[in-house]
Protein backbone atom coordinates (compact mmCIF):
# COMPACT_ATOMS: atom_id res chain seq x y z
CA UNK A 1 0.00 0.00 0.00
CA UNK A 2 1.71 3.39 -0.76
CA UNK A 3 1.63 6.57 1.47
CA UNK A 4 -0.87 8.32 -0.50
CA UNK A 5 -3.70 5.24 -0.61
CA UNK A 6 -2.73 5.27 3.65
CA UNK A 7 -3.67 8.69 3.77
CA UNK A 8 -6.85 7.97 1.97
CA UNK A 9 -7.78 5.33 4.35
CA UNK A 10 -7.46 8.03 7.82
CA UNK A 11 -5.47 6.86 10.13
CA UNK A 12 -8.28 4.65 12.18
CA UNK A 13 -8.96 2.35 9.86
CA UNK A 14 -6.34 -0.80 9.58
CA UNK A 15 -5.44 -2.08 6.19
CA UNK A 16 -7.32 -5.04 5.12
CA UNK A 17 -4.41 -7.20 4.57
CA UNK A 18 -0.95 -7.37 6.16
CA UNK A 19 2.44 -7.97 3.85
CA UNK A 20 2.55 -11.39 4.39
CA UNK A 21 -0.64 -11.76 2.77
CA UNK A 22 -3.03 -12.74 5.82
CA UNK A 23 -6.11 -10.34 7.22
CA UNK A 24 -5.24 -8.46 10.13
CA UNK A 25 -7.43 -9.00 13.54
CA UNK A 26 -10.05 -6.42 13.56
CA UNK A 27 -9.87 -3.96 16.54
CA UNK A 28 -12.18 -5.44 19.23
CA UNK A 29 -10.81 -8.89 19.60
CA UNK A 30 -6.85 -7.27 19.74
CA UNK A 31 -8.12 -5.03 22.66
CA UNK A 32 -9.30 -8.17 24.02
CA UNK A 33 -6.27 -9.57 23.48
CA UNK A 34 -5.00 -6.55 25.61
CA UNK A 35 -6.81 -7.05 28.61
CA UNK A 36 -7.42 -10.40 29.07
CA UNK A 37 -3.69 -10.79 28.50
CA UNK A 38 -3.10 -7.77 31.54
CA UNK A 39 -5.67 -9.79 33.46
CA UNK A 40 -4.06 -12.95 33.25
CA UNK A 41 -0.38 -11.47 34.25
CA UNK A 42 -2.19 -9.56 37.31
CA UNK A 43 -4.07 -12.27 38.47
CA UNK A 44 -1.01 -14.50 38.26
CA UNK A 45 1.00 -12.01 40.29
CA UNK A 46 -2.07 -11.35 42.47
CA UNK A 47 -2.50 -15.25 43.33
CA UNK A 48 0.10 -15.91 45.37
CA UNK A 49 -1.34 -13.34 48.00
CA UNK A 50 -4.83 -14.08 47.30
CA UNK A 51 -7.39 -16.51 45.52
CA UNK A 52 -9.18 -13.79 43.79
CA UNK A 53 -5.96 -12.95 42.11
CA UNK A 54 -6.25 -16.68 40.38
CA UNK A 55 -10.50 -15.80 39.63
CA UNK A 56 -9.14 -12.57 37.80
CA UNK A 57 -6.68 -14.77 35.58
CA UNK A 58 -9.52 -17.07 34.95
CA UNK A 59 -11.19 -14.37 33.60
CA UNK A 60 -8.48 -13.06 31.49
CA UNK A 61 -8.13 -16.47 29.70
CA UNK A 62 -11.87 -16.29 29.43
CA UNK A 63 -11.11 -12.81 27.47
CA UNK A 64 -8.81 -14.26 25.62
CA UNK A 65 -10.36 -17.40 24.53
CA UNK A 66 -13.05 -14.48 23.32
CA UNK A 67 -10.35 -12.67 21.67
CA UNK A 68 -9.47 -15.66 19.50
CA UNK A 69 -12.99 -16.93 18.51
CA UNK A 70 -13.55 -13.84 16.40
CA UNK A 71 -14.59 -14.00 12.52
CA UNK A 72 -12.84 -12.34 9.52
CA UNK A 73 -16.36 -10.89 8.33
CA UNK A 74 -18.38 -8.22 9.74
CA UNK A 75 -19.54 -7.81 12.60
CA UNK A 76 -16.07 -10.12 13.65
CA UNK A 77 -18.12 -10.98 17.52
CA UNK A 78 -19.93 -14.08 15.63
CA UNK A 79 -22.20 -16.66 17.57
CA UNK A 80 -19.48 -18.56 18.16
CA UNK A 81 -18.10 -15.49 19.78
CA UNK A 82 -21.32 -15.43 22.16
CA UNK A 83 -20.69 -19.41 22.69
CA UNK A 84 -17.21 -18.44 24.06
CA UNK A 85 -17.79 -15.39 26.15
CA UNK A 86 -21.14 -16.77 28.25
CA UNK A 87 -19.26 -20.22 28.46
CA UNK A 88 -16.11 -18.44 30.01
CA UNK A 89 -18.08 -16.38 32.37
CA UNK A 90 -19.82 -19.60 33.60
CA UNK A 91 -16.36 -20.94 34.22
CA UNK A 92 -15.38 -17.83 35.86
CA UNK A 93 -18.00 -17.76 38.18
CA UNK A 94 -17.84 -21.55 38.86
CA UNK A 95 -14.39 -21.38 39.52
CA UNK A 96 -14.56 -18.19 42.08
CA UNK A 97 -17.50 -20.82 43.91
CA UNK A 98 -15.55 -23.63 43.89
CA UNK A 99 -12.62 -21.76 45.58
CA UNK A 100 -15.42 -19.89 48.15
CA UNK A 101 -16.48 -22.99 49.01
CA UNK A 102 -13.43 -24.94 49.58
CA UNK A 103 -11.70 -21.51 51.79
CA UNK A 104 -14.85 -21.83 53.65
CA UNK A 105 -14.63 -25.77 54.48
CA UNK A 106 -10.84 -24.89 55.68
CA UNK A 107 -11.50 -22.01 57.64
CA UNK A 108 -14.52 -24.26 59.50
CA UNK A 109 -12.51 -27.16 59.56
CA UNK A 110 -14.36 -29.29 57.94
CA UNK A 111 -14.48 -31.65 54.47
CA UNK A 112 -15.01 -29.73 50.96
CA UNK A 113 -18.56 -29.85 50.85
CA UNK A 114 -20.60 -32.16 48.66
CA UNK A 115 -21.37 -29.00 46.13
CA UNK A 116 -17.30 -28.89 45.47
CA UNK A 117 -17.21 -31.76 43.56
CA UNK A 118 -20.49 -30.01 41.01
CA UNK A 119 -18.88 -27.09 40.48
CA UNK A 120 -15.19 -28.44 39.47
CA UNK A 121 -16.87 -30.88 36.84
CA UNK A 122 -19.43 -28.12 35.98
CA UNK A 123 -16.19 -25.56 35.40
CA UNK A 124 -14.43 -28.66 33.43
CA UNK A 125 -16.92 -28.17 30.89
CA UNK A 126 -17.41 -25.21 30.97
CA UNK A 127 -13.32 -24.71 30.06
CA UNK A 128 -13.67 -27.34 27.29
CA UNK A 129 -16.60 -25.88 25.62
CA UNK A 130 -15.11 -22.37 25.86
CA UNK A 131 -11.52 -23.99 24.58
CA UNK A 132 -13.54 -25.93 22.04
CA UNK A 133 -15.24 -23.05 20.55
CA UNK A 134 -11.95 -20.82 20.75
CA UNK A 135 -10.22 -23.31 18.53
CA UNK A 136 -13.07 -23.53 16.14
CA UNK A 137 -12.68 -20.10 15.43
CA UNK A 138 -9.15 -20.82 14.34
CA UNK A 139 -9.58 -23.52 12.37
CA UNK A 140 -12.83 -21.96 10.43
CA UNK A 141 -10.36 -18.40 10.02
CA UNK A 142 -7.00 -20.71 9.05
CA UNK A 143 -9.23 -22.71 6.18
CA UNK A 144 -11.26 -19.48 5.05
CA UNK A 145 -7.77 -17.88 4.44
CA UNK A 146 -6.43 -20.95 2.03
CA UNK A 147 -6.53 -20.00 -1.51
CA UNK A 148 -6.72 -22.63 -4.21
CA UNK A 149 -4.45 -22.78 -6.43
CA UNK A 150 -4.75 -20.94 -10.06
CA UNK A 151 -4.91 -23.70 -12.41
CA UNK A 152 -5.52 -21.64 -15.48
Amino acid sequence: MTHQNATLRGPHQPEEETPGGGSRMPLGPRRLVLVGSLCVLAGVLAGRYFVGGLVLATAGAAVLATALSYRVEKPWFSGLSWLVSVTGAVWTTVTAGYWWSIGAAADSSSGPPESAAVLYYLGLTALIIMSSGSLAGIIIRTIGRRRTPDLG
